[in-house]
């Protein structure tokens, strides 16, 4: 009987604790300021291996940042990439940054391949995600097949559970490649 009710008290403990100091998981569609100060004084402190860090690698998948990879950007990798690329150029991020970014409606896939990609899907369950929009650079005057290029892809958040495990679909010319992350692993 004492065991059983240890047990119990140990789980409403547990459980009064997650609830009460804000512990999430998944992506943080509205981050506090605590938390996008913390994320800027993370990626200032890991500039030459941000991508490697606890906080970055499971919103990265395939052969990032290699051709056919890519990077999974909520709000909160987004800044902390930023912050760490701006802090290796000896900058910081401004406010109005912070705020672009913070104010932004959509998840964004940055894909690193070529012009034969058609189109980035996402896939939770059931339910597939259009994207909002795409964007590729712009390749005129290159030879495209000898060029690895950032493809763009936005997502509403509106459109998304960002606690869920989800398939990111790459379409292309032929054949579709499918990257598997796991949102609840991402802030």
């Amino acid at each position: 009987m004492y065991i059983k009710n240890s047990f119990f008290t140990l789980l409403l403990l547990l459980i009064m604790y997650v609830i009460f100091t804000g512990t999430s998981q998944g992506i943080e569609v509205n981050p506090t300021k605590e938390q996008i100060d913390e994320v800027i004084k993370y990626g200032e402190a890991n500039t030459g291996k941000i991508f490697k860090t606890e906080l970055v690698a499971p919103a990265t998948f395939g052969n990032w940042p290699a051709f056919g990879g890519g990077l999974v950007k909520s709000k909160l990798i987004h800044l902390a990439v930023m912050s760490a690329m701006k802090m290796r150029a000896k900058k910081n991020v401004t406010e109005e940054e912070v705020n672009e970014i913070m104010g932004t409606t959509d998840l964004t896939i940055s894909y690193r391949g070529g012009a034969d990609v058609y189109k980035i899907k996402l896939r939770q369950g059931v339910n597939i995600i259009e994207p909002k929009e795409m964007v590729e650079p712009d390749l005129r005057g290159k030879d495209p097949t000898k060029h690895a290029i950032f493809i763009i892809a936005s997502f509403p958040f509106s459109k998304l559970d960002p606690n869920a495990r989800t398939s990111i679909v790459v379409v292309k010319d032929f054949g579709t490649d499918k990257y598997e992350v796991d949102f609840s692993d991402i802030k």
